[in-house]
């Protein structure tokens, strides 16, 4: 039988789940796993699997703990056998990957199997397994570990949906017409979040952006999994209950079509980033060394510098140069056996370093170079305006404002159909003016070379107009959002390309103090009564424990809001999940 106890904890690790560490607390489920087999191994990963694995542990930490073998389960070639192995697989289950166990099983290739599911496993794939594997008794043991989803840091996470871009197109309601892709992938959040929960240990109060019908399926679909079919798996007895945010990506679209300009954000914007690597385009860059890896584990610089503006971080890059330069100096200085003990001793250090100044020297020139030719500081100056509550622009300036912009040398046509998004976003009710910018964009020839990004300008509308959005985007249809808005424009800003606060901070703030609309995002309950007290609960105790999830992806900007918001918020944890983490592309 299946095992649902989740590992033993250390008294480290108990504190993580306290924190609802995701990082931590996934390191310790997949270490577990590891350790309960002595010896040499064999580790076993599907797609998904392999993809959260490489962003918890690097590959000599899993030799140290006697993995000496990776592959993928589902991997096209044929494998080979290994009988001088133990294996160990960590799949999700799912039907493909019980069909592909059941081969394995066939196959024997290893001395035997440790199977470790990242969610709840169906009786009936036990069952098949069971009847596969009775003959022989390959496998010794079948547990579930809840690791359904790719943790990015100790507060985000991912639920890696194939097709993200259909939530992102997708209509107000869902009915029998919609795709069945489209259930598909609701159905691939239920099992990320759900796990989630089962890691850390908790079950949520569900409450749920209104108007979005792919968020209230999903909202529904997990209470049904939570509070009906799963009960007595969901019960973690006295501990508290955080409160889950499920938000549609459409009520803010304007934040992902920003230029950011955090190092991470600005990586992820011009080079993309999958799967913690990049790849660098610039013929200034050897070839072997265009292909560079992020991980805030291992990268040092990385980990303290990801959510740091360009600017500091070049100051930075400079000081890291000179340390380089001076620990270079040392080591020419190898005069007696004892500089050639330290040289020795320190070389690997100074090699990493090495690897390492060179790594973000390339990163930085690229991304110099990429702003410089693509006139990115006038684009974004531009964005901001548009974006910012606080800037006091009018629909005729603004669009003389943009068309100057858009006629600098080398801007993109995406650029040039970015700031139309933002402009038919901000003045959504000019249609005349807007009518004009789609002409313009016609004229410049960007339908016919870019059809559909073009039609990216009346999708943004339809999808994510004002009818569509809960949430106060431009904080205009309240007294209050108006006077926060002017308030902060009277403050003043620091930087000009950073004024833009994404719609997560307002939204969160109101959750803190119990000003979040309950009509515009109502508690998911069974009956009426059961909403009123869940309301009547948070408002005399606001949730000390929060889990927002965007249906539709979230961006960095709001992973660093949510990062300040804990710095700030001790009373409050927020963790951030979404179906994806996106650039103004990939939107």
């Amino acid at each position: 039988m299946a095992s649902r106890n989740a590992p033993n904890l250390t008294v480290g690790q108990a504190e993580a789940l306290k924190q609802m560490d995701l990082d931590k607390i996934m390191r310790a489920y997949v270490q577990t796993a590891i350790s309960s087999m002595t010896g040499y191994k064999a580790l076993l990963l599907d797609k998904e699997t392999m993809r959260a694995c490489s962003t918890l542990f690097g590959r000599s930490e899993l030799a140290d703990s006697g993995v000496v073998h990776i592959e993928r389960l589902d991997a096209s070639e044929t494998p080979q056998p290994h009988p001088e192995l133990k294996a160990l697989l960590y799949v999700r289950p799912t039907r493909e990957n019980i069909n592909l166990l059941k081969k394995e099983l066939r196959a024997h290739r290893f001395q035997h199997l440790s199977v470790f599911f990242t969610n709840l496993l169906s009786p009936i794939y036990l069952q098949e397994l069971a009847e596969a594997d009775a003959a022989k008794e390959y496998i010794k043991e079948v547990q579930e570990f809840y690791g359904d989803f790719s943790v990015q840091d100790s507060q985000q996470f991912t639920v890696q949906c194939p097709r993200n871009d259909v939530f992102l197109s997708a209509t107000s309601s869902l009915s029998a017409s919609s795709s069945a892709l489209e259930y598909e992938l609701i159905d691939r959040c239920v099992q990320g979040i759900s796990a989630v929960f089962l890691a850390v240990r908790r079950r949520p109060v569900i409450r749920y952006q209104s108007g979005s019908g792919p968020v209230q399926k999903l909202a529904e679909s997990l209470y049904s999994l939570m509070y009906k079919q799963q009960y007595q798996v969901f019960d973690f007895g006295s501990r508290s209950s955080p409160v889950l945010l499920i938000l549609d990506r459409n009520d803010d679209p304007v934040t992902p079509l920003l230029m950011q300009w955090t190092y991470q954000a600005m990586i992820h914007e011009l080079l993309g980033i999958h799967d913690n690597t990049a790849k660098l385009t610039s013929p200034k860059v050897v070839a072997d060394q265009r292909e560079v890896v992020l991980d805030a584990r291992s990268d040092e610089f990385f980990r303290k510098h990801a959510m740091l503006n360009f600017g500091e971080v070049g100051m930075s890059v400079k000081a890291l140069m000179e340390q380089y330069q001076r620990t270079e100096s040392e080591h020419r200085k190898v005069e007696s056996l004892d500089d050639m003990r330290r040289f020795m001793s320190e070389h690997l250090d100074f090699t990493r370093l090495q690897g390492n100044v060179t790594k973000h020297i390339n990163i930085m020139s690229e991304l110099s170079d990429t702003v410089k030719t693509r006139s990115l500081l006038d684009i974004s100056e531009m964005e901001q305006e548009l974006a910012s509550p606080a800037t006091n622009v009018s629909a005729a300036t603004s669009l003389d404002d943009l068309m100057r912009v858009t006629r600098l040398p080398n801007v993109l046509d995406k650029d040039k159909v970015r700031l139309a998004m933002l402009y038919a976003l901000r003045f959504e009710d000019d249609t005349l003016r807007i009518r004009q910018l789609q002409d313009y964009l016609t004229s410049a020839g960007i339908k016919d070379r870019e059809p559909r990004l073009c039609a990216a300008l009346d999708a943004v509308l339809r999808t994510a107009g004002q009818a569509r959005r809960a949430g106060d985007l431009f904080a205009s249809r309240s007294i209050m959002g108006k006077a926060r808005s002017m308030f902060k424009g009277l403050q003043g800003v620091d930087n000009v390309y950073t004024q833009h606060t994404p719609l997560l901070t307002a939204t969160l703030t109101s959750l803190s103090t119990d000003k979040l609309e309950g009509q515009a995002y109502p508690f998911m309950a069974a009956s009426q009564d059961e909403g009123y007290g869940y309301a009547a609960t948070f408002k005399r105790s606001p949730p000390r424990e929060v889990v927002v999830f965007i249906v539709g992806g979230t961006t960095h900007e709001e992973a660093k809001a949510v990062a300040e918001w804990n710095d700030r918020n001790p009373h409050m944890r927020v963790i951030l999940g979404g179906s994806g983490v996106l650039n103004s592309g990939s939107f």
